[in-house]
């Protein structure tokens, strides 16, 4: 049945077949320009743009319009070889905002392989850009000017031997114009169709002058504008988490309408109560809307009872979760984070003789992305003067209300609550800019090619706490004083004295920013070195230097805890303790230095047939060298048949921030069940910690971190069996060693037994007293796929028809953990950070005639298999001993449908709808906890929903 569903996915793309293909210009035939020696992305050596050998995919300007992309994550996201990662929109779906999610800020990375952010190269005109200024190893796509774009060339291949680290899984190069004449301005405006949440507004206005042929000089300007709406889980049906018949269901125990707990010396004691005349059972958690069945006259909340059977191995038992509300904490997902965005670009260039041209190139971003994460939430008995005295006007006195006899009104009542209607969602606004400045000198040089570039670029980041962090100290005087009500029920709102003091305890402010910087030179000089057996010998060879910057600022003026205790409030400066606010940490000024020498040479041994050779030596303080050399193969036995190969080794070093940032303590979201104490939770060693919330886990840089290094392979051909039809396919192969993780906590209670060193206990009592968790070298992973496409034009009804397809079918990736552990398959299943889908497929048709465009294009994600949620399977969640503990995750398809006019002078039109036919998001029930989205997966669908979209350029 699947494949049956694939192939019709497949006839349907390829009758309707991406433009992200191979591709063969989609106008017809124009007589050929004069011929012209260009440096393609992955080689030193400037040559005739279809003499390479490497597999290497084109993104034309004209291919992004006609698709209806708008920014470069989406253009990202549709490439096949793009995997996708917990990196992209994922970012924004961060719902904890935790300290492990604070250095993204709403950034977006690429992916190549799947092997990670850090193992994807981004260039700007070949060269490199500056990382993210809180992440610190990865370049924001953000910071590209899309509007500047010229095309985009995707090397799928390693290329450490040219460009050193951060290739192993590819190379983005993202070209601008060289050059511009006149001006031109353009506005678009996409909605989704069910409401305006959601939707995109961005304004563009390029200009130039000069004529680099004529004048010898120009100057180019371009500046970009855009606008996000926010779209929230509310906003579309799907995205809950709370679907009890589909086995998904919140994992928390607090609710709006506080619940009543069993603690010490309060009303409720620590065995409980009977409810009723008739029930045994006793009831360690009392909520009176539970016990009426109204947990959800609140909007927002929901009936804990299911969790019994959904998650009955986290310890939701009859006794402490039939009579218990919870609130859908996955609802507040923010489904596209609202952003703000404003790039430039300005370039010079002026030759200075027929053969050597000078060009300075400015460019700058300003992105400002609010990001919206959960509530918090405290149980009152972390510091019993919360308790609600008996002499509280908000006191339930659950023995007369629901005949609860055990339960002791002449005691403080323990309770547990969620303050999303009392402090609102916590939110925070981060903003980052980019500036890099490069000049670029290339010419001439007797008969060789030469180029030097000198540059310097950087990335700042800072947050700023907007909204839901409340002073812990003002916090507990509240709840101690007896005045705020935390049983409120539907329709009832607090006293205004109240909800003036929840104002007054909220913690605003910049809370940390953080840099990154890069000065960078490079030569390069390149040429033929003759004539030898049966062509040219060509040859290059370079230099590069660079120092790279990073440094972190952390929790300025805020003293980030999640603990209300007595203790923590004796133990610090009460007028900074916040409470839920992400982390400490802080880095000082790091750098270091990287020098590099590299080579490369092309020989033809017999007609039709190339050898490329290159190698690279790096040189990184600290760390030491390393040298990686690369083999490329290209024979054309055929006119119409080119076969290729290459063979490489490669390298990441670990990044400035991943060895040296300071650790920090964060608290884990949902509940911890100790492997240890609770192995049996009928029968636990000490049962206090099967549900334990607010475990301490600490991360940070890693000094003993050693480089990534990588061993890669592939082979392909290109063939045109016809006239303007042609179809590639590539098979490739990467292994890693040392590679870089961060390793989760989630992976360590899995893996216990491989890392219960990484628990550290208290030697008396065996209680964790935290986890840690960080960057590692892990044992390492194996990864394998095709990459495959065709292509094909045809002259009919009166215009020219062009189709394509592209796709990737990932055969295998497995990771090690540790090298005493085995190597586990993640292609087609559920993970926390990657997905390895095992087809991703692209494709468009295009009919063109006179001004008229029009374009269908299509998408396929294939079909995996959910979190496995079983209590002894490998990757299982243990989180139920109940059938099912698999199920499949539908694949999930999509097209859209552009139409572009040009009939009116200087006047360009574009409208379309992505998402032609509304497709929902297919259904998962993955834990909320473990991944971002309730009830559907960002990595994977688009959660706008049919979309309609409108472009207008204007050119002077």
């Amino acid at each position: 049945m699947k494949l049956n569903k694939l192939a019709q996915t497949i006839s349907l793309i390829c009758v309707a077949g991406t433009a992200f293909a191979q591709s063969v210009p989609s106008d017809p035939p124009k007589p050929a320009p004069k011929t012209e020696k260009i440096e393609v992305t992955g080689s030193s050596i400037k040559r005739v743009s279809d003499e390479g050998a490497l597999p290497i995919q084109v993104i034309t300007r004209a291919e992004i319009e006609q698709t209806g992309l708008s920014s470069v994550d989406q253009i990202v996201d549709m490439l096949s070889a793009n995997v996708a990662s917990n990196t992209n929109q994922i970012t924004n779906n961060a719902v904890f905002g935790s300290d492990g999610d604070k250095t993204l800020g709403g950034a977006n990375f690429a992916n190549l392989r799947g092997l990670g952010p850090t193992g994807t190269l981004v260039l700007l005109n070949g060269r490199r850009v500056s990382t993210h200024g809180m992440s610190g190893g990865s370049v924001d796509l953000n910071a590209i000017p899309m509007d500047a774009i010229e095309r985009i060339e995707v090397l799928k291949d390693g290329a450490s031997a040219i460009y050193g680290t951060d290739a192993i899984g590819g190379v983005l190069n993202f070209i601008t114009n060289k050059s511009y004449e006149g001006a031109a301005v353009r506005m678009n405006y996409s909605r989704p169709s069910a409401s305006d949440a959601g939707s995109r507004t961005r304004f563009s206005a390029t200009g130039g002058v000069g004529k680099l042929d004529k004048d010898g000089w120009n100057l180019l300007a371009s500046l970009t504008i855009d606008d996000n709406k926010i779209l929230r889980g509310p906003d579309r049906p799907w995205a809950t988490g709370y679907q009890p018949d589909r086995g998904l269901t919140p994992d928390t125990t607090s609710s709006m309408h506080a619940n009543i707990i069993a603690s010490a010396g309060t009303a409720l004691g620590t065995t409980g109560t009977v409810v009723g005349t008739t029930d045994t059972t006793r009831y360690t958690n009392l909520n009176l809307l539970a016990i009426q069945g109204r947990c959800q006259d609140i909007p927002g909340q929901v009936p804990l009872a299911p969790n019994i059977t959904t998650w009955d191995l986290f310890g939701y038992t009859q006794a402490n979760s039939r009579y218990r509300c919870a609130r859908d904490y996955g609802r507040n997902f923010m489904l596209t984070a609202p952003q703000e965005a404003v790039n430039a670009l300005l370039r010079g260039t002026i030759n200075l003789s027929g053969t050597d041209r000078l060009a300075l190139e400015v460019v700058t971003s300003r992105v400002t992305n609010r990001g919206e994460y959960s509530p918090v939430q405290i149980s009152s008995s972390t510091n019993s003067v919360m308790n609600l005295r008996p002499d509280s006007p908000y006191y339930l006195n659950m023995q007369t209300l629901v005949g609860a006899a055990q339960f002791n009104p002449t005691l403080p009542i323990a309770y547990r609550v969620n303050m999303v209607n009392d402090l609102g969602l916590r939110i925070r606004e981060n903003e980052t800019t980019n500036l890099r400045v490069q000049s670029m000198l290339d010419g001439v040089i007797g008969k060789y090619d030469y180029s030097i570039g000198l540059g310097y670029g950087n990335s700042k980041s800072s947050a700023t706490l907007i909204n839901g962090f409340p002073n812990t100290k003002k916090w507990v005087d509240l709840l101690a004083s007896g005045r705020y009500n935390p049983f409120i029920l539907p329709g009832q709102t607090q006293t205004a004295d109240v909800i003036a003091a929840f104002e007054a305890m909220q913690m605003r402010g910049k809370i940390y920013d953080g840099k990154t910087d890069v000065v960078q030179a490079d030569a390069t000089i390149s040429g033929s070195l003759g004539q030898f057996m049966a062509g040219d010998v060509l040859f290059a060879a370079g230099l590069n230097a660079r120092k790279e910057g990073y440094e972190f600022s952390g929790a300025t003026g805020f003293n980030c805890v999640d603990s209300a205790s007595a203790a923590t409030l004796a133990n610090n400066n009460n007028a900074t303790l916040t409470f839920g606010c992400p982390g400490n940490s802080s880095s000082p000024k790091l750098s270091r230095d990287i020098k590099a020498v590299f080579g490369e040479l092309v020989v033809t041994p017999f007609k039709s047939f190339e050898v490329t050779l290159q190698v690279r030596h790096d040189d990184y303080e600290k760390i030491g060298g390393t040298t990686n050399p690369k083999v490329a193969l290209r024979w054309q036995p055929l006119k119409d048949l080119l076969i290729r190969a290459s063979a490489n080794t490669g390298f990441r070093a670990p990044t400035v921030q991943q060895t040296q940032q300071g650790v920090v303590e964060s608290q884990l979201t949902g509940q911890f069940r100790d492997p240890v104490l609770c192995a049996d939770i009928n029968n636990p060693t000490n049962a206090s910690q099967c549900a334990r919330l607010s475990t301490p886990f600490r991360s940070g840089g890693n000094a003993n971190l050693q480089p990534e290094t990588s061993k890669q392979a592939s082979v392909g051909f290109v063939f045109s069996p016809a006239k303007n039809l042609q179809v590639f396919t590539d098979y490739w192969q990467v292994e890693l060693e040392d590679r870089i993780r961060a390793l989760s906590v989630s992976e360590m209670i899995s893996n216990y037994s491989l890392f219960s060193g990484n628990f550290v206990r208290d030697p008396a009592t065996g209680i964790v007293q935290y986890i840690q968790a960080g960057f590692v070298n892990a044992a390492g992973s194996k990864t394998k796929g095709i990459d495959f496409g065709a292509n094909y034009q045809v002259s009919a009804l009166g215009g020219r028809i062009s189709t394509s397809l592209s796709g990737t079918k990932m055969l295998s990736h497995k990771e090690q953990i540790l090298q005493t552990a085995p190597f586990v398959e993640f292609v087609g299943k559920w993970s926390n950070t990657t997905i390895y889908l095992p087809w991703r497929l692209n494709g468009s048709v295009s009919y063109r005639t006179g001004p008229w465009n029009v374009t269908l294009s299509g998408i396929y994600r294939d079909s995996y298999e959910d979190q496995n949620r079983g209590p002894t399977a490998q990757g299982g969640a243990n989180y139920t001993t109940n059938q099912p503990f698999t199920r499949k995750i539908s694949a999930y398809s999509t097209f859209n449908l552009f139409g572009t006019y040009t009939g009116i002078k200087g006047l360009t039109v574009t409208g379309g709808v992505i998402n032609l036919f509304d497709k929902d998001p297919p259904f998962t029930w993955h834990n909320v906890d473990s991944a971002a989205g309730a009830g559907w997966d960002p990595r994977v669908a688009d959660p706008r929903g049919r979309t309609y979209s409108l472009s207008l350029t204007y050119k002077f």
